[in-house]
C-alpha cells in the first residue's frame, strides 16, 4: 500500500500497547538507487504534563505497521523517566 506524504504528515502514532505518542510532523528520506526509503519519522507529542511539546525521532526499524489511519511502533520506542528528583539524595557542599 502506498501512502502519500500528505497522508503521512499528521498521521497519529501509537505504540503496539496502545499508548498515543503524537502525530508525524516530518520525515527523512534516503535514496537507495532508484528506491526512496523513509529512514526516520519525527513525531510531535501533545503537551507533556501541561508544559511543553516534545519531538520524538522514530527509526524505520521501530515501525510495526502503517495505514492511512495510524502508525504503530514498538513499545520500546519510549522509555519512561525512571528518576524522580525528590528521590535523589541532597548534596550539600562542605567547607575545608
Amino acid at each position: 500500500m502506498a501512502i502519500s506524504s500528505i497522508d503521512l504528515v499528521n498521521l497519529p502514532v501509537q505504540t503496539k500497547g496502545g499508548r498515543n505518542l503524537g502525530k508525524v510532523s516530518s520525515f527523512d528520506l534516503e535514496f537507495e538507487g532508484e528506491v526512496v526509503v523513509v529512514m526516520r519519522y519525527y513525531v510531535k507529542t501533545g503537551l507533556i504534563q501541561g508544559l511543553w511539546h516534545q519531538q520524538l525521532i522514530i527509526d524505520r526499524s521501530q515501525v510495526i505497521a502503517i495505514s492511512k489511519e495510524k502508525m504503530i511502533v514498538d513499545d520500546n520506542t519510549i522509555k519512561e523517566k525512571q528518576t524522580n528528583l525528590g528521590d535523589l539524595p541532597m548534596m550539600v557542599p562542605t567547607a575545608k
